[in-house]
Formats: C-alpha cells, sequence, structure tokens
C-alpha cells in the first residue's frame, strides 16, 4: 500500500485517538464492581452535596450486608442493576437523595422478597411501635389485590371503622399516590403515621367499583394480643398477633380460666393472626407440647441455623385441642400451628394458611439517621422437615364457606383430612361464628369420623 497523504496520516491518528478516549471513557462509566458503578449512576442523578454524598456511602453498607447476611446466596450483580434502575427513571422536580435512596434500595431489595426491605429512620420507628403492638395508623387488616390494597377487616372504633371503611373495599390511593405496584409494606408504611396526622384514602367497593375519598386522622391503634372466654366448659383463646409479651399473657389467661373451671377442651384461635415474634411463637408452641420438636431454621449462616425443641413442662396436658386457622393466618402463626399438628397434639381446623415460611431480622446500619435494614435471613421448616414458605398450612379439617370461591380454593397439594362446610355446623357457640362452632363440635364429637358423621358431610 502507498503512503497516505499527511493530511490523512493527521485525521487516521486523530481518530485513532478519539477511539482510544472514547474506549478509555466507557471503562471509566461502567466497572467489574456492581457498587462502584451503582454509586456513580446515584452521583449522576443528584446534584452533589453532603446529603448525596452520604447516602452515595449507604450504599456499600446496604449491599454488603445483603450479600453476607441474606438467607440464600445473592446475584450483587443483579441486585444493583435493579437500583439503577430505579435511580435513573425520570423525575419530576429536583429529586431528594433520602427519596431516591429509599426507592433504590427497596426495588433492589424487592427482587429477592416481598418481605425485605430498607427502613428509614421513620419507617424504623414504625416498625419497633408494631412488634410492640402499639403503633400510629388508621386500624386496618388488609392484603394485597387486584393492583391495590383490599381491606380484609377494620379494627372496631378505629379510625378507618369510624369513617365506614368496610370488608372487601379496595385503596387505589393514598393522598393521591397510587398503589398500583407497590409492595403491600410500602403501602401500609404510608398509611402509619404520627397520631393526630391526616390523611386521605380513595376507595373502591363493590361490582360497581365506583372510587370515592375519605379523610381521616391517625390514631394510635393498640392491638389486643390476647382475648379468652369460656365456650361452655371449651376454653377458647384467640391470639391477634405475637408482638410483645404473649407467652406470658397466654399463661397467666390460662390460669385465670382454670382457677374457676377445668376446661375440658381448649380452642387456640389465631384466625387473621399475622405473625410477629419468633421467640413468642416458639414459647407459644412450647406451652401445649412437653416433648418432639417445634421449628428449625435454614439459612445460609451457621448464626442462622438453629431448631427448638420443647421442654417437660406443659399446660393443660391431655386436654383435647382445635387450632382455627385461615387464609390470613401467616408466619410465627403457622409455625405454632405446624408445630402442635405434626406434633398430635392438636387437630388443625379452618382454611390453608398464607406461606410464610420466613424470617427478617432486622440490622442497625449505625447511627440513627441511616436507618435499618429488615432483611430474610433464613426459612422454618415444620418438625417434620417440611417448608411452609408458598405451601402454608393445610388444616386436617377445611373448613368451606357456601361460595364457589370457596370450594375452588380447597383443592392443594396436600389434602385435608376432611371437607366440611361450616354452615352445617350449626349453633353451638353463644357468638355467630361458624367456624368456632365447628370447632366446638368437633370436640364434642371427639373424632374426625364422628364429626364427619354427626354432620352428614362427605370426606375428601
Amino acid at each position: 500500500m502507498g503512503r497516505l497523504p499527511s493530511t490523512l496520516r493527521a485525521s487516521a491518528a486523530a481518530w485513532v485517538l478519539l477511539a482510544a478516549t472514547a474506549a478509555s471513557a466507557s471503562t471509566a462509566a461502567s466497572t467489574d464492581d456492581p457498587v462502584t458503578d451503582l454509586q456513580a449512576a446515584y452521583a449522576r442523578a443528584l446534584p452533589p452535596g453532603e446529603r448525596a454524598d452520604f447516602y452515595k456511602e449507604l450504599f456499600a453498607t446496604v449491599l454488603q450486608r445483603v450479600q453476607r447476611s441474606y438467607a440464600t446466596e445473592v446475584d450483587l450483580h443483579k441486585l444493583a442493576a435493579a437500583a439503577r434502575q430505579s435511580i435513573e427513571q425520570p423525575r419530576a422536580g429536583e429529586a431528594e437523595p433520602a427519596e431516591v435512596f429509599g426507592q433504590a434500595m427497596n426495588a433492589a431489595l424487592r427482587t429477592l422478597d416481598n418481605y425485605s426491605r430498607y427502613l428509614d429512620p421513620r419507617a424504623r420507628g414504625d416498625d419497633r411501635d408494631s412488634m410492640s403492638g402499639n403503633f400510629g395508623g388508621l386500624g386496618l387488616e388488609v392484603e394485597a389485590g387486584e393492583g391495590a390494597v383490599r381491606v380484609v377487616a377494620p379494627v372496631p372504633d378505629g379510625p378507618a371503622w369510624k369513617a365506614g371503611v368496610q370488608s372487601g373495599d379496595l385503596i387505589v390511593r393514598v393522598d393521591d399516590q397510587p398503589l398500583a405496584g407497590v409492595p403491600l409494606a410500602d403501602a401500609i408504611a404510608r398509611m402509619r403515621g404520627h397520631p393526630g396526622t391526616p390523611v386521605t384514602l380513595t376507595l373502591r367497593r363493590g361490582a360497581r367499583s365506583q372510587e370515592f375519598t375519605v379523610a381521616l386522622t391517625r390514631d394510635i391503634i393498640r392491638r389486643q394480643v390476647l382475648r379468652w372466654n369460656m365456650e361452655g366448659d371449651v376454653l377458647v383463646l384467640r391470639l391477634g398477633v405475637f408482638s410483645g409479651a404473649v407467652s406470658a399473657a397466654l399463661q397467666r389467661a390460662i390460669e385465670e380460666a382454670t382457677a374457676t373451671q377445668a376446661p375440658r377442651a381448649v380452642v387456640l384461635d389465631l384466625r387473621g393472626n399475622p405473625g410477629g415474634l419468633l421467640r413468642e411463637a416458639v414459647l407459644t408452641a412450647d406451652t401445649f407440647l412437653s416433648q418432639g420438636a417445634i421449628v428449625s431454621l435454614h439459612g445460609r449462616t451457621p448464626s442462622n441455623q438453629r431448631s427448638w425443641q420443647a421442654d417437660a413442662a406443659e399446660l393443660l396436658p391431655g386436654v383435647p385441642m382445635v387450632v382455627l386457622i385461615d387464609r390470613r393466618s401467616a408466619s410465627a402463626s403457622e409455625l405454632v400451628a405446624a408445630a402442635l399438628q405434626e406434633n398430635g397434639r392438636a387437630v388443625v381446623m379452618g382454611q390453608r394458611s398464607f406461606g410464610k415460611g420466613t424470617v427478617q431480622t432486622t440490622f442497625s446500619l449505625g447511627e440513627e439517621t441511616k436507618g435499618a435494614l429488615k432483611l430474610t435471613t433464613s426459612y422454618y421448616h415444620a418438625p417434620s422437615g417440611r417448608a411452609v414458605q408458598t405451601t402454608g398450612v393445610t388444616p386436617d379439617v377445611e373448613l368451606l364457606a357456601p361460595t364457589a370461591a370457596a370450594v375452588a380454593a380447597a383443592a392443594s397439594e396436600q389434602a385435608p383430612r376432611a371437607r366440611v362446610e361450616q354452615a352445617r355446623c350449626g349453633a353451638t357457640i353463644k357468638a355467630p361464628d361458624p367456624a368456632l362452632a365447628c370447632a366446638v363440635a368437633y370436640l364434642e364429637a371427639g373424632s374426625i369420623d364422628r364429626f364427619v358423621s354427626l354432620l352428614g358431610a362427605p370426606a375428601p
């Protein structure tokens, strides 16, 4: 090939130099370190300043904790990519460092599961209050549903109950912020807040699905951990949540009940119980067991692998027992139901439970201003070794409401020993509670076969 003219030689040299510069710039923009790349994306999205630097460094702290403590191996590149995608979304107005960080971190954690999340200082305080049984909120039991949040039940005398919010209502917006695509935990966080502060809910009700708004004022919500009463000679213990000193309250209730009348049988009602503290669930199961395994934890690190066995002490030994559950019974309540069922201590009755078989640990990120990380650190297994996550607890006797939806929901991988329409149980108790009536009727019958026979219900 002949020699190039000098002008062309200069152009070629310049092109080579530009190409090398571009390659160098590309290398600087993307490294093999996902944390560094994420921090760079965050710095590009926000104006420089002390607050931006504060949260930029916090990314490394959080991601390192996730990689070290999550229940299973974590793909850090995938995690950082989800956070970076959130950061790079267009925003109206000036971005606020704390808000961008929180949204990005929770977008990343949602790729792991529905229960791990970053807690800013305010959310951290709300979480502590929730575990104590008292918190500022609206008084609602809710679940995810239909691109919104479905009301399971308003707490009697709470703000939502007083405003006329009903079971089955769909909450589509909180203060004009849509809930479509928002994780349930984040939606609940939006509804909670300091007592006395206002909030507006946009609701959808009924078949016509017309939207309307209600204005409420948050108040202190006190969950009633335990209620008890006697249905004839059957002691009924209703546990609403596993927060605070549940096991101690349970022992006091049994002492009070037996002081005047020795119960012939006992019903432990865990319907609608969303869970709570692991240690209280273990102690509750142990209250009714004198031997056998209670639960085992399976995590990636040795500190998250543990098992519990029942001690010899037992309250109400030999007294026939029913545990009532439904599809809202989750987490710690499933642990208790499975332990009593698989040790042969109780017959479980109701509907298949929710299926949350994971344990979350809250890690402080340092000083209070950094918030905390609530992270799934292990899965719990029933005494048989069966995982509860996604499968839930299948009742021995499944109670069916007279609706097509309930009958369809009856099909599951693990079949119950019997299925009964709860309306067949009749008015055997004071209050109009068909499921509790079935529990009492079973205890009077003495066995599942006799119970089914007396009701004239076919076995599955």
